[in-house]
């Protein structure tokens, strides 16, 4: 339970990072254009080269399978996903029901993700991350798109169908690979500034969480019982099918807590942005977002401790 312990602990750190975004967007600190400007750094800046920083490690087998079979496992567990969402077509309204499974499916693995990892498992808990944050990308620009736009209409440039993934923290896990396996280091003054860059990933996500938090309506997303619907699935229900799917395995343990911290974090802010661009459903998407982020600071550890119960009772 120790493990838990250390993730309850930084968890709870989240939470007062989240909290000090709050305050500074209550107070003008920083204002709406200087909260997107913040998440452009996180997102262009910091995340890829905190990918590259870690990638810059010695080569080491052991690691090199974990890794390969944390793209298996990240897959599996964003499919579950998907199959959970179904449940919410019951009562589910047909012009909100995308928005709604968006927010199921996909997670906050970026900025909160990362950030527990790093805290709990530290350089090797980024790696893991990185099978994640790749099955994400891959799944979120081909389902994700597609559930929110529904099929296209016409046919796509090469160009246009490969443009979504020519993200920089596409681009710097592809780079980190090649550092990695090739074994090339990065020269001394590159790394530690990189490095000093990369140190800058938890507290800046965090902040930039809280300020989102901060612009939506809390009250409004506690008095709507749909939301509590759709976060009890993103919350208690997909953790759960995850933990039964991780938790035989007999895989490393900081490879299989590490996809399921990802799954289990609260919804990713894309639903948002989604929403807004594919005229799904702005608020919904809003406000499952600000009660997932808060919920998950108790729901995450607790399927930590599930998982290391259930590994420690009844796996041989």
């Amino acid at each position: 339970m120790e493990l838990a312990k250390i993730l309850a602990n930084q968890v709870v750190v989240m939470f007062l990072l989240l909290a000090t975004g709050i305050i500074l967007y209550k107070i003008k600190m920083i204002t709406e254009e200087g909260n997107r400007q913040l998440t452009n750094v996180v997102l262009y800046v910091v995340t890829p080269l905190l990918i590259l920083n870690t990638y810059s490690m010695e080569y080491d087998a052991a690691v090199t399978k974990n890794m390969l079979l944390g793209f298996l496992l990240s897959g599996a567990s964003i499919v579950f996903a998907i199959l959970v969402s179904n449940i919410l077509r019951i009562k589910g309204k047909k012009e909100s029901l995308p928005t709604e499974r968006f927010t199921v499916i996909f997670t906050n693995c970026g900025f909160m993700g990362i950030p527990l990892a790093e805290a709990v498992f530290g350089s090797i808990g980024v790696v893991y991350c990185t099978t994640y944050l790749t099955m994400f990308n891959l799944f979120v620009w081909t389902y994700g798109l597609v559930l929110m736009r529904g099929k296209a209409t016409g046919k796509q440039t090469l160009l246009a169908r490969i443009k979504p993934f020519l993200t920089p923290t596409m681009l710097c896990i592809v780079l980190g690979l090649f550092v990695y396996f090739l074994r090339i280091p990065l020269p001394g003054q590159l790394k530690s500034a990189v490095a000093y860059i990369a140190s800058m990933n938890t507290p800046l996500a965090m902040i930039v969480s809280g300020v989102y938090i901060a612009k939506s309506d809390i009250f409004a997303a506690l008095h709507h019982g749909r939301v509590y619907v759709v976060s009890a699935v993103k919350c208690i229900l997909v953790p759960l099918v995850v933990v039964a799917l991780l938790a035989p395995l007999p895989f490393d343990e900081k490879l299989k807590t590490t996809v399921l911290i990802l799954a289990a974090c609260p919804s990713a802010a894309n639903g948002m942005l989604f929403a807004n661009r594919f005229g799904g459903d702005e608020k919904m998407a809003s406000n499952v977002f600000t009660l997932t982020t808060l919920v998950s600071v108790v729901c995450i550890p607790l399927f930590v401790i599930l998982s290391q119960w259930i590994t420690t009772e009844f796996i041989p």
